[in-house]
């Protein structure tokens, strides 16, 4: 990865930060702020915790962005790279949905029940979020397990040209690596 990208990432991941940072303050100056004057607190409070968990979502995009962008320095080569990755970020992205609707059907329930369809949408939103990362993880299973792992330099000197099932270790290093609790294989 080229510096320029490295260095972009990173400025990525600070702005994302920082405006989490941003909102959570925003958060508590609106919720202090209504307890102050006494308007609406328990209203200021459940928008406090919703912007906290946009916050958090977005800091944890960040993190995601510079962990896999700078910090791991890797093009997803591997199908099993790119399934973890994707899977992370979708988890992100659902615990925030899921989060959300539930304060917002808190919120909208107090009110009038009719405006509880858009949380409920969302919460539905999520749910299928779910389901359909369930999907892709039991649809890529096969393409994960067709692509053996990476092995390290000194696996592959011990490696011959012997089968699988007849490459065990002598009988000698087999007990001195194994435990004591373990019993004979």
């Amino acid at each position: 990865m080229t510096l320029f990208s490295r260095l972009l990432y990173t400025i990525i991941s600070i702005a994302l930060l920082g405006a989490s940072i941003v909102l959570i303050g925003v958060a508590v100056w609106r919720t202090s702020n209504g307890f102050w004057t006494g308007d609406g607190a328990l209203d200021t409070m459940l928008d406090a915790i919703g912007l906290v968990i946009i916050a958090v979502a977005v800091a944890d995009v960040g993190k995601f962005l510079y962990e896999e962008e700078v910090v791991a320095d890797r093009e997803m080569r591997r199908p099993a790279e790119a399934r973890g990755s994707l899977t992370k970020f979708m988890s992100i992205m659902i615990v925030a949905l899921s989060l959300e609707s539930l304060v917002l059907i808190a919120k909208t329930s107090r009110e009038t029940m009719g405006d509880v369809v858009y949380p409920a949408l969302l919460m539905l939103l999520a749910v299928l979020a779910l389901v359909g990362l369930g999907l892709f993880q039991k649809l890529s299973q096969n393409a994960t397990a067709a692509v053996p792992p990476d092995r390290e330099e000194d696996e592959e000197d011990e490696i011959d040209d012997r089968p699988i099932a007849a490459s065990k270790p002598p009988a000698r290093a087999r007990r001195r690596n194994s435990s004591p609790v373990a019993g004979p294989a």
